[in-house]
């Protein structure tokens, strides 16, 4: 396959790719997804913060909340992971960040609203724009 093309007029031209698919910009869906990732991590330490206070107060273990927060930065870095492969396939890539969001939302409820949002957007516009 050549990527030449011989015009009307006899000369041959270089053939330009029209697909504006893997040149599209996502920098909106990128600066989304990670300032979401950043406040996961932020509010998944702080579920580690207040288990320990709880532990600490109430002389119970907080395991519960040490392992939620902990799900809850984990999901934020693949999150961050993802967001930066998204030109790879965005379809997919969408909504795996989209599932991120949801879960951070899940993990730390009220902490992760926030960063749940603002991940579930960047999915959304991965996945609406062309």
């Amino acid at each position: 396959m050549s990527n030449k093309v011989k015009g009307a007029d006899g000369k041959i031209y270089k053939q330009v790719n029209t697909e504006i698919e893997s040149q599209r910009s996502r920098t909106a869906e990128m600066v989304l997804g990670i300032i979401g990732g950043v406040f996961g991590i932020i509010a998944g330490v702080f579920s580690f913060l207040m288990g320990g206070f709880d532990s600490a107060i109430n002389n119970t273990s907080s395991s519960s909340l040490f392992g939620l927060g902990f799900g809850c930065v984990v999901a934020s870095i693949v999150a961050i992971i993802l967001v930066c492969m998204i030109n790879k396939n965005r379809v997919v890539m969408g909504w795996l960040i989209i599932v991120c969001g949801i879960l951070n939302i899940v993990f730390v409820s009220t902490f992760g609203v926030l960063s749940g949002v603002l991940i579930i957007v960047a999915g959304i516009l991965a996945l609406i724009r062309k």
